[in-house]
């Protein structure tokens, strides 16, 4: 069915309110955030009879707020304000409790909220923000919960206006069944929007380079670790000196990149008459954290060296044998552990 007004109906539509985890969290801390406090700290019975949360922006979330109400700011870390809004049937019931020692069943008498409903509604409001502590801590998913501390009451909706000054506000509706039976009241949570993580785009790659990478050969250099020497053994140094290793050492060889960036950690041996290294893991360095797609972006003016797979390393048997004798028979290269 359409008219002449459809398509403006179309433009103006509302839009539902946004739902998360945030806000099912939010429920379900309902019934312990309220029924404990009021029963121990208050001596009243109430039961949950409907839960509601959502996120609204700041306008929205402000005039969830009834006429009739003492508002209840928190005060959180780095300047973070949350709000408790108790409706004038739940303000009346605090103050009978405290006042006749029970809660009456008269219907309520419509008049405006003044500081002293203000004063005598704020034990509850102390009450409900020590729970949410607990509740918060109990619970992984709460973390945006936590930190809250009761701060003073605001009736003045247009400073209460300024001070919620985030653009949206997780907003939690709770209806009190009072007595139970005797009164029906609600209460009204409203928490600065969890901030919700974005997921980075992913980037276009090019395939065909991520495939030539695949191929390339990298020059990748083994570097035994320092060891230390006596002044007079560095001073005597000359062409042709030999200085003993620690055998060990050969099990705490680093691999770098030709810039000197560690790739990883392994142990120095021999296979085939040939230099091999063994890796024994990866190493968290920042090699390693560059996944090979964002490798295929790497600017035109990095150079990589590319090697006959032909050439073969140079057996140890080929190294000059004069400087065989001499090495301490823990370093032999004939004796270098084989890699399996």
């Amino acid at each position: 069915m359409t008219g002449p007004n459809t398509a403006l109906a179309l433009m103006v539509r509302p839009s539902k309110p946004k739902r998360g985890a945030s806000h099912i969290l939010l429920e379900e801390i309902a019934d312990s955030l309220f029924r404990g406090p009021a029963k121990v700290d208050h001596g009243i019975d109430l039961l949950i009879r409907e839960t509601h949360a959502c996120r609204l922006s700041q306008g929205k979330a402000l005039a969830q707020i009834p006429d009739i109400a003492v508002p209840h700011m928190l005060e959180g870390r780095e300047g973070a304000k949350a709000l408790i809004v108790f409706d004038g049937a739940l303000v009346d019931a605090l103050i009978e409790q405290q006042t006749l020692g029970r809660i009456s069943a008269a219907p309520r008498v419509e008049r405006p909220v003044t500081a002293i409903d203000a004063a005598l509604s704020m034990g509850f409001a102390v009450s409900l923000t020590s729970k949410l502590a607990e509740v918060s801590v109990d619970r992984r998913d709460a973390k945006a919960l936590t930190g809250y501390s009761c701060g003073s009451s605001q009736t003045d909706r247009a400073a209460l206006s300024l001070s919620l000054s985030e653009p949206a506000y997780d907003v939690l509706k709770v209806t009190l069944d009072l007595g139970p039976g005797l009164k029906t009241a609600q209460a009204i949570l409203l928490f600065p929007a969890a901030k919700e993580v974005e997921k980075p785009k992913p980037k276009k790659i090019n395939p065909a380079m991520v495939a030539a990478l695949k191929d390339c050969d990298l020059q990748v250099t083994a570097h035994l670790p320092s060891i230390r020497l006596p002044a007079t053994t560095l001073l005597g140094l000359e062409e042709g000196s030999v200085i003993p290793l620690p055998q060990d050492i050969l099990f705490r060889t680093h691999l770098c990149d030709r810039d000197g960036v560690l790739i990883g950690k392994g142990r120095l041996g021999q296979l085939n008459g040939c230099r091999a290294f063994r890796l024994d893991g990866p190493e968290q360095s920042p090699m390693n954290e560059v996944p090979l797609e964002q490798v295929a972006q790497l600017p035109p003016d990095v150079e990589v060296t590319q090697t006959s797979p032909d050439v073969a390393l140079p057996p140890l048997n080929d190294l000059p044998p004069e400087v065989s004798p001499e090495l301490p028979p823990e370093l032999s290269p004939a004796e270098l552990p084989a890699v399996p």
